[in-house]
């Protein structure tokens, strides 16, 4: 065996060894994200999701491709990552997954878990009831993050919004518009 292909069989080795620790760090991941929830205020009627299997099954392909063909170093490389962080993506996926609703110290919703102490505000109370305000969906709340990136928390409908906004307002009484 070459040198190159020594080293290419090493990176693949690694990007296999990182791809399996990310899908083996799953129930951890939920443990740990459920200990530190607290309990449970509200569930949320969010269907759990089996997508993430999907986006691991395409990542494992993905792996995969490599040993087929020598897309050269760099392009090699560039694929076995975007494995590995399709591995990530599923794994924050199934963290998740089938534990929607509020919690003492959280909110999760599908596969998002936001902590009250990351919300800097919930813009879309404050013009909502607006007469001037058109077009608002009433199934979704806008949540902007303390480091100013924003997240849409989806309902199923407008009851379970409204009982969710109270709830919340309660568990984090800064966030009042």
């Amino acid at each position: 065996m070459t040198t190159e292909a020594i080293f290419y069989f090493s990176l693949l080795a690694l990007a296999l060894v990182a791809y399996v620790a990310v899908l083996v760090s799953i129930p951890i991941r939920r443990r740990r994200l459920l200990s530190t929830a607290g309990a449970l205020l509200m569930p949320l009627s969010a269907k759990a999701s089996k997508k993430w299997v999907v986006i691991a099954v395409v990542a494992f392909l993905i792996l995969l491709v490599v040993p087929l063909r020598n897309f050269g170093l760099l392009l090699n490389a560039i694929i076995l990552a975007a494995a590995v962080l399709g591995a990530e993506i599923a794994a924050r996926e199934a963290s998740g997954c089938g534990h929607a609703g509020i919690y003492e110290n959280v909110l999760i919703s599908g596969t998002s878990a936001i902590f009250w102490k990351d919300i800097a505000a919930l813009p879309t109370l404050a013009y909502e009831d607006d007469p001037d305000t058109t077009q608002v969906d009433k199934t979704t709340l806008r949540v902007l993050l303390e480091d100013g990136s924003e997240q849409l928390v989806l309902f199923a409908d407008e009851e379970e919004r409204r009982a969710a906004v109270a709830k919340i307002l309660e568990c984090a009484p800064q966030l009042k518009p």
